[in-house]
Order: C-alpha cells, then structure tokens, then sequence
C-alpha cells in the first residue's frame, strides 16, 4: 500500500491526489497511475488512462468506481470517424507495458504520452500524431457542443 493511500473506499479527495503527486515527484515522476488493490489500473490524480492497441482506444470500465473522463468521452465519440474501435477494459500495469501507447488524458492537459512507467521506458508509440489530431478533434467537437 502507498503511503498516501486512504484506507477504505475510493475517494475524491483533492489532498489525496495531491499527495499522491508530490509522492511521485519524490521519485521523480511527473504523474501517478493508481491502481487498486486488486492490481487493476484505475486512473489519474487528473486524468483518465487511454491506451491504444490495435487501432483500439481502451480505458477501465467505470464499474470499477472510477470516473468517468469528459476528455476521454470526447474523444471515444471522435474515434470511428479516424478508424479507432473504443471499448472499457480491465487494465493491469502490464497492459500499458504491452500497449501501442499509453496517455493520460484531462480537459487541463489535454493528451500526456506515458513516457515511463515505474521506471521503464514506454518506446514512442507509431500512432502518436494520429492520436494529437484525434485528441484536437475531440476538444473542438466538445467545445462546440456546448
């Protein structure tokens, strides 16, 4: 258990997810992937984790008492369109090891590629620029939408 874990149920609190940052920063990471204790990928501090396989964007289930991304919905309703598929998957942290390419993706900071991944470098995914456009698409889409 990380040390800045709450015990008990998932929460939405911002000093949680501020310690989990500054507890990655630590280590000299940028970002923190929280995985439940099951060893399930959930989500971000800020962010909701898209992984492309196979021309397929993939994120955990919201079952799993994540929420649900407004950056990721945008972008699952833009993705036929380019030829991606969309489906909510149970991740583990080998799946994003095994991925095409792993993002966190958030209305803040938009799309940011998984460079690393405790320590192991992830390789440059060969749909990184697709996946910019999409990510552009998916913000225009859902800001004209409103």
């Amino acid at each position: 258990r990380a040390p800045w874990q709450l015990l008990g149920a998932k929460t939405l609190s911002y000093a949680t997810n501020m310690a989990a940052l500054r507890y990655a920063a630590n280590l000299g990471a940028d970002d923190v992937i929280f995985v439940s204790s099951e060893g399930n990928v959930l989500e971000g501090p800020r962010s909701t984790v898209v992984i492309v396989r196979d021309r397929t964007l993939i994120t955990p289930p919201p079952a799993q008492g994540i929420l649900m991304g407004t950056t990721q919905r945008a972008l699952f309703d833009v993705a036929g369109s380019a030829r991606f598929d969309c489906r909510y998957e149970t991740l583990r942290p080998a799946d994003l090891i095994a991925a095409d390419g792993v993002w966190m993706v958030s209305s803040v900071t938009l799309a940011a590629r998984v460079h690393t991944l405790d320590g192991l470098a992830l390789p440059e995914p060969k749909v990184s620029e697709e996946f910019a456009e999409l990510v552009e698409r998916a913000i225009d889409s859902d800001s004209a939408g409103r």
